[in-house]
């Protein structure tokens, strides 16, 4: 099957009425494009895009020409919740008597902001989303020769209003990793006390794996393979690929994946048996046989899950997990064990070639905030020559600050200080200024801007012996001038390492 940019819009010198989407007309109110959409995990409800709900022709006619527009570009499905997006402006349109997009002004927009705030009590986030939809369709519009405003004022007002929002959609939407002392209780109740098999698989394998669970629960009989040295391998289907099918790879699997998937596969036999079906985490719905749906894995697993065991926050709530955290919280574990995402991804390459472009690409925003939360942290023990003034600058900006708001001034401080992860802490050096003095190894001179933190303390301790090995072979070599270039960084090293061993073991 070709790709969806090029299988379902085929621009044509054809009249609107001709132009087909998939096997339906431009002009139907429904598109169907469940041909486009092979993953069976994805409800049917995604695979359809509804124009229905719209009544004003002209209207429904622009947000067509945006809907058929953006299939070139992405995916179905989110070009279904695109569309979904724009029914409270739809609605606002109808009762205050917008009868063409041509018409919107910025009063109007104005009225339909404090609506959805006001009356409709959407958060954020959501208003965030409907009005980059609405921006959107109207620039494209004005460009493509739509109907709609001709004025400029939509996008100045846009970027205005997102500018003063406290809180952009990418840091509402964001997923942070789970707190490191509630992620050991959800091991330890997922290991020790949970009775629901499918439950613990999936938050064992979900935690070891860093995959999605929408990958997790398309895991099917036979899905493990052990290599000739020994090494086993569990095969799942990505979905999330470059506009293309989904493809099958494998991911290095532990004892832990290993147990709880032979568990599940022996938990769901006779429902494979009588369905047919080969994917293990199967569930009975009222005499339905189905695969689990990713979509309502966390209020009908996680959230259940937590509740049942009570794992609490610091400040006593009960905590919010969600599935696609446990994705952050796999690499923010690797990154503390200083393992280079470079060599993950080469490492399976020989298993799975689209690993590469896959497995844990992060955005650097993404690395930063887990970075910024291990080193900023008012729980961090760090060391380097402005530690203690950062600490202390910290402290005071901490104080009487709730764990949400802290987590925004760490982000704010990851931005504002020019915020450069290294392998074994951060670098505050603003590269705007120019090229750093010397950039192969910072922390070996001293320099002010590097901050490194206690759980780096294992990889710098075994750098400072593997020095001072050297420096015993260079002197009884006779090298002396190797010798003191060795001994100025091995001197700062050694320093930073003591500072962190007093502090690990205070």
């Amino acid at each position: 099957m070709k790709n969806n940019a090029t299988a379902l819009i085929k621009i044509q010198d054809v009249e609107i009425e001709e132009i087909m989407v998939g096997n339906n007309r431009f002009s139907d109110d429904v598109w169907d494009l469940s041909d486009y959409v092979p993953n069976r995990t994805v409800a049917r409800c995604f695979k359809t895009v509804r124009f229905s709900y719209i009544k004003n022709e002209e209207i429904k006619t622009v947000v067509k020409q945006y809907a058929y527009y953006k299939l070139g570009k992405v995916k179905p499905r989110t070009v279904s919740n695109y569309v979904a997006l724009l029914v409270p402006f739809v609605q606002y349109s109808d009762e205050n008597s917008l009868e063409s997009l041509r018409k919107l002004n910025f009063e109007f927009l104005m009225g339909f902001l404090q609506w959805l705030k006001n009356d409709r009590k959407l958060k954020e986030g959501t208003r965030y989303g409907i009005l980059t939809v609405i921006s959107e369709m109207v620039r494209v519009g004005q460009i493509k020769g739509w109907n709609v405003t001709p004025d400029t004022f939509f996008s100045q007002y846009m970027v205005r209003e997102l500018a003063n929002s406290r809180y952009k959609f990418a840091d509402v939407t964001k997923t942070k990793p789970i707190p490191t002392d509630v992620l050991d209780k959800i091991l330890y109740f997922a290991l020790e006390k949970e009775r629901r098999i499918p439950t613990r698989a999936g938050i064992v394998i979900q935690s070891q794996t860093g995959l999605r669970i929408n990958e997790v629960l398309s895991i099917q009989e036979g899905c493990l393979s052990t290599t000739s040295d020994g090494y086993t391998f569990l095969e799942v289907e990505i979905s999330k690929t470059e506009k293309g099918e989904p493809i099958k790879h494998k991911v290095y699997a532990n004892e832990l994946v290993v147990k709880c998937v032979n568990e599940l596969s022996e938990y769901t036999k006779h429902l494979r048996e009588k369905s047919g079906l080969k994917e293990l985490f199967l569930v009975n719905a009222r005499g339905t046989i189905t695969n689990s749906k990713s979509n309502c894995w966390t209020q009908k697993r996680l959230r259940p899950f937590i509740r049942r065991w009570d794992i609490r926050e610091k400040d006593g709530n009960l905590y919010p997990l969600q599935s696609h955290q446990f994705r952050a919280t796999f690499v923010r574990e690797l990154i503390k064990q200083n393992v280079p995402l470079s060599h993950i991804m080469k490492q399976f390459a020989h298993v799975s070639i689209e690993m590469t472009m896959h497995y844990l690409t992060l955005q650097e925003k993404e690395i930063k905030e887990i970075y910024a939360d291990m080193v900023l942290s008012p729980d961090s023990k760090i060391a380097g020559m402005r530690a203690a003034e950062i600490k202390n600058e910290l402290n005071n900006e901490f104080k009487g600050k709730t764990p949400n708001e802290i987590d925004d001034i760490i982000s704010d401080l990851a931005e504002s200080m020019s915020f450069n992860p290294l392998p074994n802490g951060i670098c505050l050096y603003d590269f705007r200024r120019g090229n750093c003095t010397d950039g192969d190894g910072c922390f070996f001179y001293n320099c002010p801007n590097y901050i490194t933190e206690v759980k780096f303390y294992p990889i710098l301790k075994k750098e400072l012996d593997l020095m001072e090995l050297e420096m015993k072979r260079l002197k009884k070599l006779g090298r002396e001038r190797d010798w003191q270039r060795r001994y100025v960084k091995h001197t700062h090293l050694k320093r930073l390492v003591d500072e962190l061993e007093a502090q690990k073991n205070g």
